[in-house]
């Protein structure tokens, strides 16, 4: 039986690897007779799943469209020939899609396969040909650390030196093996070291603070042993990414920021570690820690910066114009955080249903509240929170925000509505993480408030202390950048008064 997840590997395909295979299938069938009947089923199946991307495509549909009854089959050989395309030289090797270190990558591995079944079937003639061939992965592999084709390469040349050269040949090249295979034990304990900081950070959060920073401390100390055996440049990049991690965490931007630079400076110098995705990534997180520390003009260069090293139709292009948005929102550009609104709404790779969807909109809302259009920030948030209805996230925000309109429109009767609605919101939600201490301080604040129909009095104790509190920094109730609380509160209370 064919694999089920056939039909839905094939929808999935690319605008180009759709015209590559099309392109490999004719291609194929025009070696045989122009009437192979299984080539065109081939063909004719192939059009017909990309046509229907969107539609559950079933054995029996497959069967009245081409005709047969070896669904299966055609459907596996379909699948080999998809296999095929996109293992073709232009493919692999088309810049606009892959960097050079993947192009090498690929091109090594399709070598070091070709010497693997060419020795099976060896002869004189080829000697020569397999010899050089190994020598060339070798020499690649070492020189971009690509250290797994690196060990298999100098293990097939081991034996296939060694029957030829003999003993002193096959020990030579077994000497060298300890020391690549110590090299890609650590490279690959760096790489886990970094995706275990990226999934507890941006997915399921399973360390508390106390153990994320003994895992950053260890894992520090580890690759920094290694790198001083090995210099190898694979394990100093994630070592200097898991430094400025972990100054981050400690809330030193200035070392972070040196940290990026250097990794800057190192991704230019060694092809072996360099990505453009890699130097996106740095520019991302200078933009963040300048932005920390409010030098919003020095970071809106970066988050422009970032962004020429993503493709034009990428999802991280999209995250580095959020960046700017940020950046010039906190540096009261509104005109600009709102172009860059427009482009992550209608970008291709966005996802904007629901909550992302809400998101940007609410985001629109705020751009109109800070430049004093309330009706427009009032008709902008209530789509978003239709959109967002109950869902967690960003609720509270847009609710806080949708009082503070009410407030600016001096409809008290629907302030005092929504500030009910929103009080026993929180008390249905409990406590989580969208029910931070600084929410809870701004409804209580909102609540005496209410009082005075939400006329802030200096004289009013109760309510100063709580506004000083909302307005220190770095504590539970304090404002963060990059929250859900664009507009900050206490500053909009401050400047009513």
């Amino acid at each position: 039986m064919a694999n089920p997840h056939l039909i839905n590997f094939i929808q999935g395909l690319s605008p180009v690897e759709i015209r590559l295979v099309e392109d490999h299938l004719n291609k194929t069938q025009a070696l045989f007779d122009h009437n192979n009947k299984d080539g065109l089923m081939e063909i004719k199946l192939f059009k017909y799943i990309v046509a229907n991307k969107k539609e559950n495509i079933t054995d029996d549909l497959i069967a009245s469209e081409t005709g047969t009854k070896r669904v299966s089959d055609l459907k596996n050989n379909l699948f080999s020939k998809v296999l095929e395309s996109l293992t073709l030289d232009k493919y692999i090797t088309n810049s606009s899609l892959f960097n050079e270190n993947d192009s090498i990558h690929f091109i090594l591995k399709k070598k070091l396969l070709a010497c693997r079944i060419s020795i099976r079937s060896i002869s004189e003639g080829k000697t020569e040909t397999i010899d050089e061939l190994l020598n060339d992965i070798i020499a690649k592999a070492k020189e971009f650390e690509l250290y797994e084709v690196l060990i298999e390469a100098l293990h097939v040349k081991k034996y296939f030196r060694g029957i030829r050269a003999g003993l002193q040949a096959f020990e030579k090249i077994n000497d060298e093996l300890p020391f690549y295979e110590y090299c890609h034990k650590a490279s690959v304990n760096a790489n886990d070291n970094y995706y275990r900081l990226i999934l507890n950070n941006d997915f399921i959060k399973t360390l508390s603070n106390s153990e994320a920073d003994k895992h950053l401390n260890k894992s520090i100390k580890e690759m920094e042993l290694d790198y001083k055996k090995t210099k190898s440049e694979q394990i100093n990049y994630y070592l200097h990414i898991l430094r400025f991690a972990l100054a981050e965490r400690q809330k030193d931007y200035e070392a972070a920021i040196g940290y990026c630079n250097k990794l800057i400076a190192m991704l230019k110098k060694h092809k072996s570690i360099y990505r453009n995705e890699r130097m996106g990534f740095v520019y991302t997180n200078l933009v963040q820690y300048k932005t920390f520390l409010g030098k919003y003009a020095d970071a809106l260069k970066d988050a422009r910066k970032s962004q020429s090293y993503y493709l034009e139709d990428s999802f991280n292009l999209a995250v580095a114009k959020e960046q700017e948005f940020y950046t010039n929102f906190y540096n009261e550009d509104y005109r600009q955080a709102n172009v860059c609104l427009n482009f992550i709404l209608n970008h291709s790779s966005i996802d904007t249903g629901e909550f992302r969807k809400s998101k940007f909109i609410y985001y629109q809302a705020c751009v109109l509240f800070a430049e004093k259009n309330h009706t427009g920030a009032l008709r902008l948030l209530n789509e978003s929170l239709e959109i967002e209805k109950d869902k967690t996230r960003w609720n509270i925000s847009l609710r806080i925000l949708n009082i503070m309109i009410y407030i600016e429109k001096d409809k008290i009767d629907e302030a005092v509505a929504s500030l009910e609605s929103l009080r026993k919101y929180m008390e249905r939600t409990g406590k989580t993480d969208e029910v931070s201490e600084r929410n809870v301080m701004i409804v209580k604040l909102l609540r005496e408030l209410e009082k005075n129909g939400f006329k802030y009095d200096p004289k009013n104790a109760g309510a100063k202390k709580m506004l000083e509190q909302l307005s220190e920094k770095n504590t539970a109730t304090s404002w963060e950048h990059y929250s859900s609380e664009l507009i900050k509160f206490h500053q909009w209370l401050e400047n009513r008064s």
